[in-house]
């Protein structure tokens, strides 16, 4: 029979080596642990701990504002360079939108730019047409990039 060298006294204290002794160590150990797991995400599903991270992850998605994300689509040059310029919108109950790019309307540069969309739009739709509006689309630094044309056709 193999002899049991483990103390069978309660009262007597048993420590390990490397262990803290209890106090703020002990205290300073268990914060230390407790952000260890939750940086590496390490609590079990359904305990409240994995709850409590869930909780802080969807509170910042749905509460932060928008503002703090600069992520709003942008009009950009070369999304028109590979329409030539000229990009069909859509039609609704007005009429049919067109986006001109700007340096396609400056190629003409002998005329105004109503008078060089026009010329762009007879080339492009080969129907009678009236155009009902122009509006330049501006960037933050106020360089047109180009324009929305509503046409009636």
């Amino acid at each position: 029979m193999a002899q049991n060298t483990e103390s069978r006294n309660p009262t007597v204290a048993r420590s390990q080596p490397g262990a803290p002794e209890g106090g703020v160590e002990g205290t300073w150990e268990k914060i230390k642990h407790g952000i260890r797991r939750t940086v590496f995400w390490s609590y079990e599903r359904g305990t409240w701990q994995y709850d409590l991270i869930v909780l802080a992850i969807l509170a910042f998605i749905f509460l932060s504002p928008h503002s703090w994300f600069n992520d709003r689509p942008t009009l950009e040059l070369t999304d028109l360079r590979h329409q030539q310029g000229f990009v069909e919108m859509g039609h609704g109950k007005q009429g049919w939108r067109y986006l001109v790019d700007a340096r396609l309307v400056e190629s003409f540069a002998a005329t105004k730019p109503e008078d060089a969309i026009q010329i762009i739009l007879s080339r492009q739709l080969h129907q009678p047409f009236t155009v009902l509006s122009i509006v330049p689309i501006i960037d933050k630094n106020k360089v047109v990039l180009g324009y929305t044309v509503l046409v009636s056709r």
